[in-house]
């Protein structure tokens, strides 16, 4: 997530393009080339050991040593075995930043040596210089008259950032971006990513007031997928993020990568991206037309879409593709008909879409247009055109560009054809009006938008009221764990795996275990009734462990036995299949359970597994042995609160059949969920669970039971989302009163109680807080302050039982916001008004403290009012500087924590 010297990248002063020369197809001599092309306002130097005296009328010098200053931003353009010197050379004469544009860094001349890239960054580490690529086109900054890459073309200003990780796409993206005169405010590709990593570039950019939304075109995830979805979160807070995701494995390669239970890797991409508040786009037409929308689209309103066009052919394929995904159609208020009716020929429809007839003229479609544009019912419009003699593409266009304008309402278009319809479409670009080529174009476009708003309103549900866990059986599960591991062991056993589940309270249906035959049928007969056995050995006690035809795995158990002769007969059959097919010595006994049939059960697959780059994610769908023909298997990244669990379940085919079959689906679903956040609580828990799956689970009118489960253990791994850091509760007493409380992380369940503490405040203390007055905060404010990510920010609260009894309270908050760099920290605090004296400041003043010096931090600060004594008493007590800003007529509170060891450092810190 570090920024440092990015800015030198986006915003240089001087920049050194080392390769450059005039020879035809120098890289070094396009990118001075485009430099000057856009103007660049700043210094220009070259290098190139040849001795020019110039190129392209820019100094040339043989060395860096020899230059008149040391450059802001180095491009390096030379042969890839020059490039590691260069960039020691660089590092020793203190540049902080560099584009490499050279390829071919990853390629090993032997098996036993090293890549450039490894060696370009071994000799960046000790000189603290930030490195773009290598092999990346560069990047591309309008607002800053800058051109630094090898593009063929210059790109216009705009309000959408780029960031790429191929180049020819980067290329074709520009290239078709000045055809429909789209602009951008950052356009880059990053190439292999020794250093600046798509986390970094998303961090900057997001921070930009003139990017309103990202593209992002990515192959993988490079890096700590913790920072990347960190990024990505923060971004997609306040700005629309589109992603194309691509990626091209070997079969080997996807073999060796492959998640256990997880076939295909986009799956878990998809999650990532759809928890991070993300829209993916499958096609790189998608992507160009996404970029249509981003750059000429309004925020959505909302998502009810009316359609119009001069014949019912396209509304239909235009309906079609919105209903089937997942859209609405606008319903026509009856003030609209009535106008409608004034407008259309007798006998249209008067539903939605609207067929405006193969005789509208120009003016109709605008008319049309400028009617539903002042439907309370209608969000966004679809103006569908085909040419005819009477409806002239053009002319039509130019007719609803003066509707679009004076509209609130997003209105996109679309002109089909070619001969005529281009040049309907190059006025709507020229006019900033989305246009698009085919009806279902534009609907993928507009839904596009849909899905990012879906998105924020599932990021910021608010979660149910969160329920204390069973601290005492959560150590039993860990000792279950640690004892297995000590062995050493990488699974657990069938008995020990049950007994896990039963720690979290997860239903599991008894088990008997015998090691032979005879022990099979009498456990059978005390049992009694119907039972199952299941042959257990080393190849099925893992998770997702399944053989190549999934037929086999009905070799290991037989069902429905109901006399002892049946019993020792299965049994008998299953011990000769497990010593054929893996060995006697492999084998490890028999499971005896009753049969669980009837109540009409619905088996379902759920589970933990591992992710090579996202690491623990639960996975869930259908169960039993359909579970690989039926394919269905959702996961999604934990922690998890009910919310997502509940999402989790019903993006699966499970909730269409509980929809349809269960007489309490409500129920059903509740259980499912309740059973998935134990599950989340297992990964945050037991960081050895490697993987675990529970296939059947039963749900029927009973309720839930695990019938089968498989766990294995292996070395800790790293959640991608930071979870609650359960470890920084503190108990304390009250000053004054001694009353009881909790000083804690605050969580996404406490938004109500945020309210009901933010409602109690006096109107003077949120002056203070605010510094000027406001009313009551949203639900998507408050949703931000509780929903908070625990590696960006961090906001403390005391909470304690309410005095009359209705439950727990919140009494004061202190909140710390975090940069990138880790160098300062930003507070805030606000004690309930009645509450004052109790001693809540300095416990929350030296909670966060504490975080941020533990944190390695290197200042906290803050500001309040001149008029806010309190607090500046309260700041000098626990050892702040206060300073009077004139600038911002308010008080600066600091404090440095930790001392800094790099010199970027000491320059952060002076500014």
């Amino acid at each position: 997530m570090s920024t440092k010297y990015l800015k030198r990248f986006f915003k240089p002063k001087s920049i050194a393009v080392f390769g450059a020369s005039e020879k035809p197809g120098s890289m070094g001599g396009i990118v001075v080339q485009n430099l000057l092309g856009s103007k660049f306002p700043g210094v220009l130097m070259c290098i190139n050991p040849e001795g020019y005296d110039q190129v392209f009328g820019v100094p040339c010098y043989q060395s860096i040593s020899e230059l008149p200053e040391m450059p802001d931003l180095a491009i390096i353009c030379s042969p890839p075995d020059s490039v590691a010197d260069i960039i020691r050379k660089l590092g020793a004469h203190m540049v902080k930043a560099a584009i490499i544009l050279t390829g071919g860094l990853s390629i090993k001349n032997n098996p036993a040596a090293k890549t450039l890239s490894e060696s370009v960054r071994e000799a960046a580490r000790p000189y603290g210089i930030r490195i773009m690529g290598p092999d990346c086109m560069g990047l591309l900054v309008p607002g800053s008259n800058m051109n630094a890459s090898y593009s063929h073309m210059h790109i216009q200003k705009g309000k959408v950032a780029y960031i790429g990780q191929s180049g020819l796409l980067g290329t074709a993206m520009i290239d078709w971006a000045n055809g429909r005169e789209i602009g951008f405010s950052h356009f880059m590709t990053l190439g292999d990513g020794v250093d600046v990593d798509l986390s970094s570039v998303i961090d900057y950019v997001s921070q930009d007031p003139y990017t309103h939304s990202i593209l992002l075109q990515m192959d993988r995830v490079s890096g700590s997928s913790r920072n990347f979805i960190s990024a990505l979160r923060a971004a997609c807070r306040n700005k629309l993020v589109l992603v194309l995701k691509s990626g091209i494995f070997s079969e080997e390669a996807s073999k060796i990568a492959a998640t256990p239970g997880i076939p295909n890797e986009d799956v878990v991409y998809d999650a990532a991206l759809r928890r991070a508040g993300a829209v993916r786009v499958d096609t790189s037409d998608q992507l160009f037309n996404a970029l249509e929308t981003l750059s000429r689209m309004k925020p959505l309103r909302g998502e009810r879409l009316a359609i119009i066009c001069n014949g019912m052919g396209p509304n239909a394929l235009a309906a079609d593709r919105l209903l089937n995904s997942g859209g609405k159609l606008a319903t026509l208020s009856e003030e609209t008909i009535s106008q409608l009716d004034n407008i259309l020929l007798p006998g249209w429809n008067q539903k939605n879409p609207i067929d405006l007839n193969s005789d509208a003229t120009p003016e109709r479609f605008a008319q049309v247009s400028q009617i539903l544009s002042k439907d309370k019912e209608v969000d966004v419009i679809l103006s569908i055109h085909a040419p005819t003699r009477l409806a002239p593409s053009v002319e039509t266009a130019d007719e609803l560009v003066k509707v679009i304008r004076k509209s609130q309402r997003n209105i996109l278009t679309c002109w089909m054809g070619r001969a005529t319809a281009i040049e309907a479409r190059n006025h709507c670009n020229a006019a900033n009006v989305a246009t698009f080529i085919t009806p279902e174009e534009a609907i993928d476009a507009f839904m596009h938008m849909v899905d990012y708003r879906r998105n924020q309103v599932v990021m910021r549900q608010t979660p149910a009221t969160y329920i204390e866990q069973n601290t005492q059986n959560h150590q039993k599960a860990k000792k279950i764990i640690a004892d297995a591991l000590a062995e050493p062991r990488d699974y657990l056993t069938h008995d020990e795996a049950c007994d896990l589940l039963d720690q979290y309270d997860i239903p599991v249906q008894n088990s008997y275990y015998a090691e032979d035959i005879e022990t099979v049928v009498a456990r059978a007969e005390e049992i009694g009734g119907s039972v199952a056995i299941k042959a257990l050995h080393r190849k099925n006690v893992y998770p997702f462990s399944y053989d190549d035809q999934a037929s086999q795995r009905r070799n290991d158990l037989a069902q429905d036995l109901y006399s002892s002769s049946d019993v020792r007969y299965a049994t008998t059959k299953l011990a000769y299949r497990v010593s054929e097919r893996i060995g006697d010595d492999q084998s490890m006994g028999f499971c005896v359970q009753q049969m669980k049939r009837g109540f009409q059960s619905l088996q379902i697959n759920v589970g933990i597994t591992r992710d090579p780059t996202f690491g623990p994610i639960i996975v869930f769908g259908a169960g039993g042995f359909t579970v690989d023909v039926l394919a269905d298997r959702h996961v999604m990244l934990p922690p998890m609160n009910t919310a997502l669990a509940k999402e989790l379940v019903k993006n699966s085919r499970i909730y269409k059949i509980i929809k349809e079959h269960s007489y309490q689906p409500e129920r059903d679903v509740e259980q499912l969920s309740d059973m998935i956040l134990k599950l989340s609580e297992m990964i945050v828990d037991l960081p050895n669970l490697q993987g675990l799956e529970i296939n059947p689970l039963l749900l029927n009118k009973m309720g839930i039971l695990a019938v089968d489960v498989a766990v294995s253990i292996g070395d800790k791994s790293e959640l991608a989302i930071s979870p609650y850091p359960g470890d920084l509760e503190e108990s304390i007493a009250l000053k004054r009163s001694g009353r009881p409380a909790v000083v804690r992380p605050i969580r996404g369940e406490d938004e109500p109680r945020h309210l009901d503490f933010y409602n109690k405040l006096s109107p003077e203390s949120i002056r203070m807080r605010y510094f000027y007055s406001r009313g009551v905060p949203s639900h998507q404010e408050l949703a931000s302050w509780t929903q908070i990510d625990y590696d960006r920010e961090m906001a403390f609260i005391v909470t304690a039982p309410s005095l009359d009894g209705t439950g727990p309270e919140t009494l004061g908050v202190v909140r710390v916001v975090t940069d990138p760099d880790n160098i300062q920290s930003e507070f805030s605090v606000v004690i309930r008004d009645d509450l004052q004296g109790e001693g809540l400041g300095v416990i929350l003043m030296r909670k966060a403290v504490d975080y941020c010096r533990s944190r390695k931090t290197l200042m906290i600060e803050g500001s309040t009012l001149p008029t806010n004594k309190g607090m500046q008493g309260l700041a000098l007590k626990l050892g702040f500087t206060n300073t009077f800003n004139m600038e911002e007529e308010v008080v600066d509170m600091k404090m440095k924590l930790n001392e800094p060891t790099e010199d970027w450092q000491f320059t952060r810190l002076q500014h």
